[in-house]
């Protein structure tokens, strides 16, 4: 369990550290404009969802309490704000790391995706699933990509 922990500890702070660059960056170059990093926050925030889901379930069908399991969901989003920051102040002060940030972040989601998240719906029966999921996540981002910047 302490695996999968860890492993959404990271994905959160690549998310964090995503948004906080998109906002950091507002202004920097032509691309990076208010409404690309409010598209990025709001696409994070959605699928914050799900992984809260993936990281109180688990826990409580192992017997832990619904309200502690519950808070366990919360707390693995809770260091995406300090990230968040991290990442502003990261953009501010050194804006050459700006390419490896945000290749960070998203290497990061890769691999917890890869690692962690498609082996154990492949073994549990829900490949199908997961592949429509993921086709159905990507085209909801590329809609906000399109549709609000």
């Amino acid at each position: 369990m302490m695996d999968i922990n860890c492993l959404f500890f990271l994905s959160a702070s690549a998310e964090g550290l995503a948004v906080g660059v998109g906002f950091g960056a507002i202004g920097k170059t032509p691309s990076a404009t208010f409404e690309s990093a409010r598209n990025l926050a709001i696409g994070i925030g959605i699928q914050n969802f799900p992984e809260g889901l993936a990281v109180s379930l688990p826990l409580r069908g192992s017997g832990v309490s619904t309200w502690t399991a519950f808070w366990y969901g919360q707390l693995s989003g809770m260091v995406e704000p300090i990230a968040g920051l991290l990442g502003a102040v990261a953009v501010v002060l050194a804006e050459p790391l700006l390419p490896y940030a945000l290749a960070f972040a998203a290497g990061a989601m890769v691999y917890v995706v890869v690692d962690d998240i498609i082996p154990e719906a492949q073994v549990s029966g829900n490949g199908r699933l997961a592949s429509w999921t993921s086709i159905l996540g990507f085209v909801v981002m590329m809609s906000l990509d399109v549709g609000l910047g």
